[in-house]
């Protein structure tokens, strides 16, 4: 066990000192921005929907009581929607943030220290 505490430690020696993986980091970023994107564009359909049905109810063709006893069943993937991709907007956002702060952390060490 120690052979292998020592052989790991040997092969970081020459790499800094992170408790993350920045490539992985990354890629969680541009996962959740682009997992954002379809929340939103799944966001749009639905209000295409709503709109259709506002449409529909205009014309005469479905009644006004069939539309209000349907429309929060509509909104709520409408916010949900919405929300989510205010989330992962977020933690994309967050992530390429908090990675900037520790990156400029860590060259402020490196000046002041050497």
């Amino acid at each position: 066990m120690t052979n292998q505490i020592l052989a790991a430690n040997n092969q970081l020696e020459g790499k800094s000192d992170t408790y993350h993986n920045q490539d992985s980091m990354m890629r969680i970023a541009v996962y959740a921005e682009r997992i954002s994107w379809l929340f939103l564009v799944l966001t749009l359909i639905v209000a295409g929907v709503i709109f259709y049905l506002i449409y529909l109810t205009a014309t005469g063709q479905i009644g006004t009581e069939q539309l209000m006893l349907n429309i929060p069943s509509y909104l709520v993937p409408l916010f949900l929607g919405g929300f989510f991709w205010i989330l992962l907007r977020l933690i994309s956002e967050g992530v390429y943030i908090l990675m900037d702060i520790e990156d400029n952390t860590r060259q402020k060490d490196a000046t002041e220290g050497s």
